[in-house]
């Protein structure tokens, strides 16, 4: 789960994004007509909301760009998972994408995986 902070909520509502709040059960959303003090209290828990794709008519996590350093999860066909873990260099090249966590991955692989499955015989 990737937290941020009442001030990065704050200001990527600011910037247009979907701001979501977790209220102990489910995720909602931030509505612009919440009051700032909302977004100093400590205890609150903020993320973006997930942005999706679809393949094959399976929704998936989208992709996301990482920065230097970053931890990375990417398609590889020549690992049975279907997926590598790796530290992001800027001159490293994801054909695909990159996502940020296994369990995303693993949804785009088995979206994939599918997508191109052999026909039985």
């Amino acid at each position: 789960m990737n937290l941020i902070s009442g001030k990065e909520a704050l200001i990527a509502l600011a910037n247009g994004e979907e701001v979501e709040n977790w209220n102990g059960n489910v995720w909602w959303a931030v509505e612009s007509n919440w009051q700032i003090g909302a977004f100093t209290k400590t205890d609150r828990k903020f993320r973006l909301k997930p942005r999706t794709i679809t393949l094959n008519g399976i929704e998936v996590p989208a992709p996301f760009e990482p920065k230097e350093g970053e931890e990375v999860f990417y398609i590889n066909d020549t690992n049975r998972s279907g997926y590598c873990i790796d530290e992001h260099q800027e001159h490293f090249n994801y054909n695909f994408g990159a996502w940020r966590t296994e369990e995303e991955i693993k949804q785009v692989v088995y979206a994939l995986r599918k997508a191109f499955k052999e026909p039985q015989q």
